[in-house]
């Protein structure tokens, strides 16, 4: 946090717009928070209840706006593409003494 005012040309100074959009934007928003969620290893439900959650504006707002139904067809657009794997992180935060590293496994989602 700042202990003053930026100077005028702070490049690092967040600056927040609305964008113009119809129902393709709100679309191709969705989808691609979608994909975001499925490529995370998230099911199908936990991603539409990501859509549900108020606390999650740009998913809600496209959920709002385009429906369950046409969610739920993104978000299984989405899982057929990323959602057939999972990454499984094996290693904790902290080592133990004597122990060996484990290594990443990929998993793979039943049908």
């Amino acid at each position: 946090m700042s202990y003053h005012d930026p100077e005028p040309e702070d490049p690092q100074e967040l600056v927040g717009v609305e964008l113009p959009g119809d129902e393709a934007v709100t679309r191709e928003m969705a989808a691609t928070f979608a994909d975001e969620f499925a490529q995370l290893g998230l099911t199908r439900i936990q991603i539409l209840s990501l859509y549900r959650r108020a606390e999650y504006t740009g998913a809600h707002q496209a959920w709002r706006l385009l429906g369950e139904d046409e969610i739920a067809r993104i978000v299984d657009e989405s899982l057929a593409v990323y959602g057939r794997f999972v990454w499984v992180v094996t290693d904790g935060p902290e080592e133990v003494a004597g122990s060996v590293a484990q290594p990443l496994r990929l998993v793979r989602r039943g049908s």
